[in-house]
């Protein structure tokens, strides 16, 4: 009996889901002007050497923005 209630319960889980249209949503990231981006490069720069944990996380925040920026390539070509 109880086999027989599990079998009933989980033939849900193998049905197909399919979609004919995919939407893909990507953020965009926050337009910066060149005096903008030279200005957080100067303040950057005047970053003590010490400062590792400030330009890791900038960077990882460049590759973000990048990985965006590939994410709406992706969208636009589909």
């Amino acid at each position: 009996m109880l086999v027989s209630l599990a079998t009933i319960w989980l033939s849900g889980c193998g049905q197909k889901v399919s979609s004919p249209e995919l939407e893909i949503y990507c953020p965009a990231p926050a337009p910066y002007s060149d005096q903008f981006n030279n200005k957080l490069a100067d303040e950057i720069e005047a970053l003590p050497a010490t400062s590792s944990a400030i330009t890791q996380a900038i960077g990882d925040y460049a590759r973000l923005r990048d990985k965006l920026r590939r994410c709406d390539e992706i969208r636009r070509d589909i």
